[in-house]
């Protein structure tokens, strides 16, 4: 007699295991093949951002050896010492400029004489001559690009190219070749905490046809196993459940594509689901409560918090800032109007692209809400963030309207990017906002720490109002204090971002204190 064929439910159990088990590999395919395309598309921005930086500084490079050039003062007289100064603080991503002699550096506008001789060139492109970071050793400029033509030399910034990797965990290689051999200009490693090496990387390289300067960018490839534990068991838990992974992913895909991420912020707009933090402005000669800068917070339908560093980028690729700048102007005057009624010295800054101000009827628009919340003009503050030059006439247009209106206008991160002297010219900004980096290297050996001492004296000379940003510590403030007493500061030492309520308790406070 034959043997009787195994239960039905055996069958089940193993075309169900068989199922759960194919949709487990399935699902884990799919999301490592999801975080390669995601580390590829991170790795290309990263190369493409580090040579439009490397095009950029070339650009200013040139046009400030151009201008120190021009017939004028004895070479390294008092005068040519200035007028070297005034041509680095108006270029961008421009640290010194200076003359050298026989391979001698003889003076510079940032530290007057030098008397420093150099090594003979790393090599040299034409005319111009190139020494890199480790043939500077020795020098104020180890470890940045040092270029001359004829007796003119300029020094690009230490900080040239921060901020290329928000992440932190890339490696960027910029190189040029003189025909027979590449020279590595600039290296830059991984800068966040508990960054190390890693046997699967993604890798992605690319060269200028405008300068010759090629870019390489080597980043970690994650993997599915990096993920969080209960990520992970949610998978396998779905992926056993025969193809319930597949399905989610599918459903998730489509609901992504059904609402994108700029249709969401847009519907976070409108629902006022963007709320606003503020973060005092404080005299640094006394400590006194000048005012109040607002910053912008999505928190989501669930709950959680997504980070202006993600939406503020995603409203300005999408064309959605120009309605969040209104939307933060209204809320300011909604949540603080009253305050600002009362207390006639007090002001609010908020945050604008230069783009925001290129709206049609922006000038109406700001008069009109401005007036009906009974807030004198003078107290919205409005800091462009200028990451690329103010080029639209209609922004320019509106800026000078509005000012003309009593409207203040601040140049926010300046210093870094585009902002620098040679707007004050072009726009009406009565004030610069500088960045913290600058902070961060009075107290150290950085070779930024007299850039900041130097910007305050030429704003000062100006009639510019300063505010300094990123203060963290008392040696900071005390040094500030010292070194830039009329400025305005902010920072976490001075206060951090709060919610409207913790606000006004610190102006009654303040109110109080005063009498």
């Amino acid at each position: 007699m034959p043997p009787a064929p195994p239960p039905l439910r055996h069958s089940i159990a193993a075309v169900t295991t068989a199922v759960a088990v194919a949709a487990v590999v399935v699902a884990l395919t799919v999301a490592q093949a999801f975080l390669y395309l995601q580390d590829s598309d991170v790795v290309r921005r990263i190369v493409d951002d580090t040579l439009a930086r490397s095009e950029a500084i070339t650009r200013s490079r040139k046009a400030a050896i151009d201008e120190a050039v021009k017939p004028g003062p004895t070479r390294c007289s008092a005068q040519d010492v200035d007028a070297l100064k005034r041509i680095t603080y108006q270029s961008t991503f421009i640290s010194d400029l200076g003359r050298l002699s026989n391979g001698t550096l003889v003076c510079s506008g940032v530290w007057g004489t030098l008397a420093l001789a150099l090594p003979p060139p790393s090599f040299a492109r034409g005319p111009t001559r190139i020494w890199l970071g480790d043939a500077l050793a020795g020098t104020p400029y180890a470890g940045t690009t040092l270029m001359a033509h004829g007796d003119t030399f300029s020094v690009s910034s230490p900080s040239a190219f921060v901020g290329l990797d928000p992440a932190g965990t890339s490696t960027i290689s910029l190189t040029v070749s003189d025909g027979s051999k590449n020279f590595v200009v600039r290296h830059i490693g991984p800068t966040a905490t508990g960054a190390s090496a890693s046997r699967f990387t993604v890798a992605h390289s690319r060269c200028s046809a405008f300068n010759g300067v090629c870019a390489s960018a080597e980043s970690p490839r994650r993997s599915i196993w990096s993920l969080q534990p209960w990520t992970l068991a949610l998978i396998l838990l779905i992926g056993a459940l025969a193809g319930g992974v597949l399905a989610t992913i599918y459903r998730y895909v489509h609901g992504v594509h059904r609402q994108p991420i700029q249709s969401r912020l847009i519907q976070a707009i409108e629902a006022h689901r963007i709320h606003l933090v503020y973060q005092p402005l404080r005299r640094l000669e006394g400590h006194t409560l000048q005012g109040f800068e607002a910053l912008s917070r999505w928190r989501t339908e669930n709950g959680d918090e997504i980070s202006p560093s993600v939406f503020i980028p995603i409203a300005r690729q999408f064309g959605i800032s120009q309605r969040l700048f209104r939307y933060v102007v209204a809320r300011v005057l909604q949540e603080f109007g009253a305050a600002l009624r009362q207390h006639a010295h007090l002001y609010i800054s908020v945050n604008a692209e230069p783009e925001d101000m290129a709206q049609e009827c922006l000038v109406r628009y700001l008069t009109s809400i401005v007036a009906d919340a009974g807030v004198r003009t003078d107290q919205i503050r409005i800091e462009v963030t200028e990451r690329e030059d103010l080029s639209s006439p209609l922004a320019k247009a509106n800026m000078a309207e509005l000012a003309e209106r009593g409207f203040k206008f601040l140049i926010d991160d300046f210093g870094t990017g585009s902002a620098n002297f040679s707007h004050l010219a072009q726009s009406p900004f009565s004030c610069i906002k500088i960045d913290g980096m600058f902070v961060s290297a009075i107290t150290g050996d950085s070779p930024l720490k007299p850039v900041l001492p130097g910007m305050y004296q030429i704003a000062h000379a100006l009639g510019l109002a300063v505010i300094i940003e990123g203060i963290e510590t008392a040696e900071q403030l005390e040094l500030l204090h010292q070194l830039a007493p009329g400025a305005i500061g902010q920072g976490w030492h001075l206060g951090r971002p709060m919610p409207l309520a913790g606000a006004q308790q610190l102006l009654h406070a303040a109110c109080t204190r005063c009498g």
